[in-house]
């Protein structure tokens, strides 16, 4: 049976699946999390086994993933005995985070209305009076006034947030960043901006955006599959082609690195975790890695699939994990 599964994912990957294998594997994937997280473990490995690698650091890398697979089914029964604790803990977690993301809070002249992203494994999303739907990355702040949907349309994010805008031609839907402000009438539109972050995205799925941001002389207006990233320290932009439905994926659970460093798929992922990299080699800092992970994975977890494709040394230690060459 597992090796049915493995010729599934391998299958997949490839784009070999049709019809009723496509099927099957949509209904064996989505069947647990312990799928989920066997598919992505491989899906990061295949990727990150790309032609450009010559054969032995292919082969390392499986052996690394085999061994790393027998050590889990070694300890598979000794942790029986502790699972119906871990899972009553994770469903009350769960009905916490649930509860307290829907935090919102009215300033004392009844005017502001703020929600703040939870930590759950897919984004918390807010509807808004004129049925705008915006999904909330996690330790993410979003506000708007009582003035919304009557006079104006205008919203402010910290954080990341994703926007499905209810089309009304005579109030423009209007994204108040520290830095950007961002105008659309219908459409759909991904945006990145949390404070402390050097960087600050959006990427377009649909419709039609206009970007005013500050320190550029000229707005930029983006069209669909398009992404705008500007760098705070530099106040310099970069505009380019992407495949935009790939950059909402954290939605559902799943975020997607395209061929990026390590320092930025850390530097995402220490918002999506609360956590603190520390990477001791500049090297690593610049080696790039493709894959998908699942945010019901742990930092271990994600630690072991990064090393599967770069061998690295890592040590967690609370909310901070530090990284070293071996």
């Amino acid at each position: 049976m597992e090796n049915e599964h493995s010729e599934l994912i391998i299958g997949y990957l490839q784009g070999r699946l049709q019809g009723r294998s496509l099927d099957d594997f949509y209904a064996w994937v989505n069947g647990s999390a312990e799928n989920k997280k066997l598919f992505f473990e491989t899906k990061a490995l295949y990727e990150a086994c790309v032609p450009s690698r010559d054969a032995s650091e292919i082969q390392d890398s499986w052996l690394r993933l085999l061994n790393k697979r027998k050590s889990r089914q070694r300890k598979r029964f000794s942790l029986l005995s502790r699972i119906s604790t871990y899972a009553a803990v994770a469903i009350i977690a769960t009905a916490i985070t649930s509860t307290v993301f829907i935090f919102s809070s009215r300033e004392h002249d009844g005017r502001i209305t703020r929600y703040v992203g939870g930590d759950g494994l897919e984004a918390d999303v807010v509807v808004l009076p004129d049925g705008t739907r915006v999904s909330l990355g996690t330790r993410t702040s979003f506000s708007y006034d009582s003035h919304y949907g009557k006079s104006d349309r205008i919203v402010h994010l910290e954080g990341e947030a994703y926007f499905e805008v209810a089309k009304e031609e005579d109030k423009p839907f209007i994204v108040n960043t520290k830095e950007q402000t961002i105008e659309a009438l219908g459409t759909k539109f991904n945006v990145t901006a949390y404070p402390a972050d050097s960087l600050l995205t959006t990427t377009l799925l649909d419709g039609s955006v206009l970007l005013i941001t500050q320190n550029l002389l000229h707005p930029t207006i983006l069209k669909p599959n398009e992404q705008f990233v500007y760098n705070k320290k530099t106040r310099s932009a970069l505009l380019q082609q992407v495949d935009a439905n790939r950059f909402v994926s954290w939605t559902t659970g799943y975020y997607y690195f395209p061929e990026q460093s390590l320092e930025a798929i850390l530097y995402r992922l220490s918002h999506v975790y609360g956590v603190q990299f520390t990477v001791k080699s500049e090297t690593l800092n610049h080696r790039t890695f493709t894959g998908t992970f699942y945010r019901g994975q742990s930092v271990k977890d994600i630690m072991e699939i990064i090393h599967l494709s770069i061998p690295i040394r890592y040590e967690i230690n609370d909310h901070h994990v530090t990284i070293s060459e071996i």
